[in-house]
């Protein structure tokens, strides 16, 4: 008994805590944890956004760039290496820019989710279009392995496969202006 009160043992903790710093939940940590539904949701909306999103601020752009990688696998980073390519992401900045809003994450298969989200579009600072898009995200669970890993992608949520497009019929029809009445379209 005493050589046992003699070891050292550690046990880690994972402590939730929500946006004004308080804390949510304290737990011993899992050692194969499996995240929420929503959880994941949360995740996959925020990739959505890093990568869909366009700011006139390229800082970010980059910022988001980065953070999206940190939740692709290599499959996934080879389709936003493809992307990337064929539309620049820091092409326009200055003068057009992508607001992305998630509507709904929602659980497609074992391994999938379909993630909806509208795009309005931006030049110049005046609405351009606004668009309605959908994407099955293929989805792995990899434990950290480094506390890299461990700070940036902490439930080990990973996009293995990626498909999107847009809706038809998407284009929502800019709000009328102060002085177009209806009778004018």
């Amino acid at each position: 008994l005493v050589w046992q009160s003699m070891q050292s043992r550690v046990v880690p903790y994972v402590v939730e805590v929500d946006g004004f710093g308080e804390t949510r939940a304290v737990a011993p940590a899992i050692r194969n944890y499996e995240p929420s539904d929503a959880q994941i949701a949360w995740h996959l909306g925020r990739f959505i956004q890093n990568v869909r999103s366009v700011s006139t601020d390229p800082v970010l752009v980059r910022q988001n760039w980065f953070a999206a990688y940190d939740f692709a696998s290599d499959r996934a980073a080879l389709f936003l290496n493809e992307y990337a390519k064929a539309n620049d992401p820091f092409g326009q900045i200055g003068t057009r820019s992508v607001s992305v809003q998630v509507t709904s994450v929602v659980r497609a298969s074992e391994s999938s989710f379909q993630v909806k989200w509208t795009e309005q579009v931006f030049e110049r600072g005046s609405l351009a279009s606004t668009m309605r898009w959908t994407a099955i995200l293929t989805i792995v669970i990899r434990s950290p392995s480094n506390t890299d890993q461990l700070r940036k992608n902490p439930l080990g949520v990973f996009i293995n496969a990626i498909d999107w497009s847009r809706e038809l019929d998407s284009a929502v029809p800019p709000p009328l202006s102060p002085t177009e009445s209806t009778n004018e379209r």
